[in-house]
């Protein structure tokens, strides 16, 4: 009889992820306060920051709310390997099984900048992400398995040395934004203006940015998500551009 074995997530490296992910939302919210406090009359600030202050604390709550939920829960997951049988539970105790003989591939890649290991069967594909000792859990499925592991070295973060040579564009126009001499030539060009093309050079990259399969639900695509908020601020700002020309006015 086989010796069961458990392997644990890694909640350190997630950990020190989730802390940089969090703050920067804190500095861009903090920004975004400060930044709109600044087009507001003195006079009316005081008034403002009476609003946001409150909204800003339970941003904060929320905010270390979610860090902590999100910690607790890959504290209490963890992967099972008993006999031929590999189980993945989560922090409700609900069990993912999979028959290791059964495995056709076995493929490590990076997936969102962790290791991932995928298993794939004719029934299913069964991703596991950030385990720790994850050397271990590999040796011991290709033994059991009879299978040789995969290495995809493909790079799918949309965040990367090469991401700044996508927004040269943005960076152009923002230079131009400040240079007096060809702002009085393109009197269009503004804060604003670049605000909109920033934005659409933003949805540009992510259209057309890789992104691998999570192999469980495409709902949750981090890509998705980023171009929905992306778009839902193009049309705020195109509805303001309008607005301030009169485009509503009767």
């Amino acid at each position: 009889m086989s010796e069961k074995k458990i392997f644990l997530y890694n909640v350190g490296i997630f950990r020190k992820k989730l802390l940089i992910r969090t703050w920067a939302v804190i500095v861009l919210f903090v920004l975004f306060v400060i930044y709109n406090s600044l087009q507001i009359p003195k006079e009316g600030r005081a008034q403002f920051f009476t609003i946001f202050i409150p909204l800003l604390a339970l941003f904060f709550w929320f905010l270390r709310r979610n860090f902590l939920k999100q910690i607790e829960i890959l504290s209490s997951g963890k992967i099972e390997l008993d006999g031929s049988s590999l189980k993945q539970f989560d922090s409700s105790g609900n069990c993912a099984s999979i028959k290791i003989k059964d495995l056709e591939q076995m493929t490590l890649d990076k997936f969102r900048g962790y290791d991932r290991i995928v298993l794939e069967t004719k029934e299913k594909i069964h991703p596991i992400v950030n385990i720790d000792n994850q050397e271990a859990l590999v040796v011991a499925i290709e033994k059991i398995a009879g299978i040789k592991r995969k290495v995809d070295l493909t790079d799918d973060r949309l965040w990367n040395l090469k991401t700044p040579m996508y927004f040269i564009p943005s960076i152009l126009i923002l230079c131009a934004v400040y240079i007096p001499l060809i702002k009085e030539k393109l009197p269009y060009l503004s804060p604003d203006f670049f605000g909109l093309f920033f934005n659409v050079n933003l949805i540009i990259y992510l259209l057309y940015s890789p992104e691998k399969e999570n192999h469980i639900d495409n709902k949750y695509s981090l890509k998705r998500r980023l171009i929905f908020i992306s778009l839902v601020v193009f049309f705020f700002q195109v509805y303001s551009q309008l607005e301030k020309v009169g485009w509503f006015k009767d």
